[in-house]
């Protein structure tokens, strides 16, 4: 259950830290145009009376924003970071998960096919086997997710007996989860830099947000 928390914990505050930097970005620089989504952000008056004076508030306002909702969906986690990517980029998409198949750190489980395998296909096949990859990939995060929606709300009992849990299977999810975590952190660092570039901001109002560096 900690483990997917962490899921959450992190995605609510990765939210938070995209969107507070673009707003910072828009104040240094007024005549950029940010994304429609956070254009047109409901935030809360109160946060960001009761912030500090500094992007802490737009951060703290950001994060009221999801922290009273769960992020453990791979739609929703879609809903909210992929207004940061342009098309052909967008996560969980048959147009980026190739990297992930062939990730070092990827198991069988994640995707339904080894990176050996995977390599030896054509591209037809490739465009193929990266659809049921990333519907494989989908279902066995939707299976973690609402495993702990059962631990808490139904003492996992999803209908009547408790289920079996043993310390491999936790590790494993541990390990599904950190695989998560780090490779939509790498996507972030990677394209946010030219998020804000696509939106107009030069590299000194970039640098100021802390986005960095493009590669």
């Amino acid at each position: 259950m900690m483990a997917v928390g962490s899921v959450d914990a992190y995605f609510c505050d990765a939210y938070a830290d995209l969107v507070s930097r673009s707003i910072r970005a828009k104040e240094k620089d007024p005549t950029a145009k940010i994304g429609s989504k956070i254009g047109n952000l409901k935030l809360s008056v109160t946060t960001l009376l009761e912030a500090p004076e500094d992007g802490w508030r737009w951060r703290n306002a950001a994060r009221d924003l999801v922290e009273k909702q769960s992020v453990l969906s791979i739609e929703e986690i879609k809903n909210l970071f992929n207004q940061f990517f342009p098309e052909g980029r967008k996560l969980f998409t048959a147009a980026t998960i190739g990297d992930w198949i062939t990730h070092p750190d990827a198991k069988t489980r994640m995707f339904g096919i080894t990176r050996t395998d995977f390599k030896k296909l054509s591209n037809q096949q490739r465009g193929h086997a990266k659809d049921e990859a990333r519907k494989k990939f989908n279902s066995l995060f939707d299976k973690h997710f609402q495993r702990r929606h059962d631990c808490i709300h139904n003492c996992d009992r999803p209908k009547q007996a408790l289920r079996p849990i043993g310390s491999g299977q936790t590790s494993k999810a541990i390990d599904d989860m950190k695989f998560l975590i780090e490779r939509c952190h790498e996507a972030f660092l990677d394209e946010f830099a030219r998020y804000l570039q696509r939106c107009g901001f030069e590299s000194v109002t970039r640098n100021a947000v802390g986005a960095p560096a493009l590669k």
